[in-house]
Parts: C-alpha cells; structure tokens; sequence
C-alpha cells in the first residue's frame, strides 16, 4: 500500500477489502426516511464516517481552527447565562440586527455547556422547516442563537465563507413573521442578521447544528 501525507493516494486490495467490510457492517434496518436523508447529504455522511473510522477524527498537526475546519466540527464553551447584548458585543461584528436582543431571544438553558457545532450542508435551495426534518432524521438539534454567538466569536472567519443559520431560536417581530439569526457577509464585512423563517435558503447556506 502507498502512503502519501498520511492518506492512502490510490485503492489497493487491502483498502478494497476494508470497503466491502463497511458495506457489510451497515444495519439493514434503518429507517427508509433516515436512508434517504442521508442520501441526499453525502458531505455530511461522509464527515460522520471520517470521524467514526479516523482515530482523532482529523488530519494530524493543523491548528485547532483549521483542524475544526477540516471536520466541520467546532468545539464550543457556551455560557448560557451570558445575556445576548454581551455576546453581540464579544463577536466584534461589523453589523448586527439590532432586534437581536435577550428580550427577544430567551433561552430556557442554564450554566455552561461543552457542545460542538457542526454546520450541515444540504447542498440544494431549501426551507427551514425541510431542513428541520432532516437535521432531526440525521439526529441533530438547529442549534440556537447562544450557541450560534459563542460560534461567531470563537471562528469569525467561518461565516465569510458561507452563511450560518441557528434555527433552533425563533422570533416572532412586530408584523408577525418569524425570524431566525444567522452569520454572513457583505464583502469582507462580518454581520450578524434575522432570516426571516419561511425563506428557501441557497445552496451555500449552511444550519447550525449540535447533536442530540
């Protein structure tokens, strides 16, 4: 077997034999519904076999931001009882809805938490409430805005790359949409904004998530 920079650089009969070994480990028995989410998901399928079948779940010697990058999983310290205006404040952004705001989005979580976030990529247009049931089927929660703040603050560059919404928090404004926040960009600027809830989001977009 050849090895380059840690990963096998072409299929060899042992690497076949290890193939057909997960094809035979899968259960026969998942549900056709969760099947089929994970069919439509394949980037997120294959990060959870990376990290089920990589002994450190990343490539070895980067950086703690680059080696979350590369798992698309983000550890994460969140301090639930820190108030919305303070974690605005502490995610240094160039704009910020001014709606986001601790009245607006209470939290029932208490204390602090070790979580990680991993941001799902659907790789198609689609709705909150689709992208919902799929998070759930795949099991995950959306994270919520907290979560999404300790995000923002930890890997400010994540969201220049593509956007990153926490639909696990939802608020009903004046006119009676809901909406959920969200990280993203205008140009090199860094903001932070309400989705409203019944919007299709494209194909770059990504949903926060933490796992059940």
């Amino acid at each position: 077997m050849t090895i380059k920079h840690g990963t096998i650089s072409y299929v060899t009969g042992s690497y076949i034999e290890f193939q057909a070994a997960v094809l035979r480990a899968l259960p026969r028995d998942i549900d056709s519904n969760v099947a089929h989410g994970w069919t439509q998901n394949g980037e997120s399928l294959a990060r959870v076999l990376r990290k089920a079948l990589t002994p450190d779940n990343m490539p070895a010697g980067l950086p703690a931001e680059a080696s979350a990058k590369a798992s698309n999983t983000y550890p994460l310290s969140v301090d639930y009882g820190r108030s919305v205006e303070d974690g605005v404040k502490a995610g240094r952004y160039d704009l910020a809805n001014s709606d986001i705001t601790s009245r607006n989005f209470p939290t029932k979580r208490k204390g602090t938490a070790e979580i990680a976030v991993e941001p799902i990529h659907f790789n198609r247009c689609i709705s909150t409430d689709e992208a919902l049931r799929e998070l759930d089927m795949m099991g995950y929660r959306p994270a919520e805005l907290q979560e999404l703040l300790a995000f923002g603050e930890k890997y400010p560059e994540v969201q220049r790359e593509f956007t990153v919404v926490a639909s696990g928090s939802v608020w009903q404004n004046r006119y009676g949409n809901r909406d959920v926040p969200g990280l993203g960009r205008f140009g090199s600027r860094r903001y932070l904004e309400l989705f409203w809830f019944g919007y299709d989001f494209d194909e770059i977009c990504r949903f926060a998530a933490v796992r059940k």
